[in-house]
């Protein structure tokens, strides 16, 4: 698989800066627009993208040290392949992390900041396009650090759930039910948020990132 699937959707690229280019490809790979394994050659983005070859290959770099894409000796770079020892290795530093950014999120967080992550779920349980989903999720997220989040804390943690995406858009794939639970698990978390139960919304945040897991689990193993 290569990177023609991209085609009917380059009109929409803007045409300026390397940022742009690798915000575009990182949508398209998180989205699984790009499914993994898909050969990334530089030629054919830049004439599918209509820009030069410089900006490719600065983002596909970039998106290499998010762990989004690969390089290899003879196939060049390619969409990150997931694993099941990856799938592990992510989710357990995820969980050992996830606590700390709970609790600081819990003592920090404003009504207003509440209020938005509120009216991000309405948009989310709208939403049937799954680049706009990831978007939503990751701004939902967002809005439970606080107003003064731990910067290192949360770099590292959303690099992380760039990587999980793809995981997530596996156990989307084969169990569509999965996202209207992930919905009402996204409702109960911003709850325990509201009457500032630090207890109940760090169970409920790691229970949330586990049964991602176990289905993630299920599908690469099966």
């Amino acid at each position: 698989m290569t990177t023609k699937l991209l085609r009917s959707a380059a009109p929409g690229i803007s045409r300026t800066t390397q940022a742009n280019v690798m915000e575009y490809l990182r949508r398209a790979i998180l989205s699984g627009e790009l499914p993994p394994g898909t050969r990334l050659v530089q030629a054919e983005l830049a004439a599918t993208l209509q820009v030069s070859v410089t900006p490719i290959r600065e983002a596909l770099w970039e998106l290499n040290s998010q762990g989004l894409v690969d390089f290899g000796a003879f196939r060049g770079a390619v969409v990150h392949v997931p694993t099941l020892a990856e799938l592990e290795d992510i989710f357990e530093v995820r969980a050992a992390l996830l606590p700390t950014s709970v609790r600081r999120g819990v003592n920090q967080v404003t009504p207003q900041q509440l209020d938005q992550a509120a009216a991000i779920l309405d948009q989310m349980e709208a939403e049937v396009d799954p680049t706009h989903w990831i978007a939503l999720n990751r701004d939902f997220h967002s809005c439970l650090y606080g107003t003064k989040p731990n910067q290192h804390l949360q770099s590292v943690l959303e690099r992380l759930e760039d990587i999980a995406t793809i995981y997530i858009n596996l156990s989307f794939a084969h169990n569509v039910a999965k996202r209207h639970d992930s919905a009402q698990e996204h409702r109960d978390i911003l709850a325990a948020y509201r009457v500032g139960d630090t207890e109940q919304a760090t169970a409920l945040s790691l229970r949330h990132i586990y049964t991602t897991l176990a289905a993630a689990r299920q599908v690469l193993e099966g």
